[in-house]
């Protein structure tokens, strides 16, 4: 009985929208003025009045409730457990969380540790560096000087002729003798410097001494370009 209602009803509600409707069409088309309101609005009333009464009285089908049931209870069933499962991966993210922060935070301590004592590190290196470099040039000046003064003294002691008197005259004309003749340097660079030449008062430091011109060029030295 429900049903036959709804199902009149909604022939009543339909078959009074599709005269509006067509009223609607001829009204636009300007075909047809004419609407009657006594037929349409009784009609879509009473049709609307039916299917709402029959729809009403509709039992809903036990089966049809029983698995609507069953899928409400299975759904809500599978939404405890994706909130217990939520709440676990929630709880772990938080463990790893504060996990990942402690471990950050304490490499993040090593590291400035490790940074600071690389800086003195780095400060007593440049500390060392300055010393040994005052000391290298201290070392250079101290070898120039002596090079210097070796220079001066040599050439003092090759300018300087003895004068011991006749009583000592034999014996020291050998070595005035000898300081003529063996006073030719041969340099390490494969060079001899005869007196008087360019760069023999320069050669502070000769590898051999020659006697003559013959004796250098016999030793595999050659006489400068200049």
């Amino acid at each position: 009985m429900a049903n036959m209602l709804a199902v009149f009803g909604f022939l009543a509600l339909l078959v009074s929208l599709g005269y509006g409707l067509f009223h609607l069409v001829r009204i636009l088309s300007k075909k047809e003025k004419t609407f009657s309101k006594t037929f349409f609005w009784p009609l879509f009333i009473g049709g609307l009045a039916l299917l709402i009464a029959g729809a009403s009285f509709i039992e809903p089908d036990s089966n049809t409730a029983r698995a609507d049931d069953e899928k409400y209870s299975a759904l809500q069933t599978s939404y405890k457990k994706l909130s217990k499962v939520h709440d676990t991966l929630e709880k772990e993210y938080e463990t790893i969380s504060a996990n990942a922060e402690k471990d950050l935070n304490a490499s993040t301590e090593k590291l400035k540790k490790e940074n600071k004592e690389l800086k003195k590190k780095q400060e007593t290196l440049r500390t060392e560096n300055k010393k040994l470099q005052t000391g290298k040039e201290k070392l250079e000046q101290e070898l120039k000087e002596a090079k210097t003064a070796t220079a001066s003294s040599e050439e003092h002691s090759s300018n300087t002729a003895p004068s011991s008197g006749s009583t000592n005259k034999s014996s020291s004309e050998p070595t005035a003798e000898t300081n003529k003749t063996c006073d030719i340097k041969g340099s390490k660079s494969g060079i001899y410097h005869t007196p008087g030449s360019t760069y023999y008062d320069r050669t502070t430091d000769p590898a051999e001494m020659f006697c003559s011109v013959e004796d250098a060029k016999a030793a595999g030295y050659r006489a400068p370009k200049r």
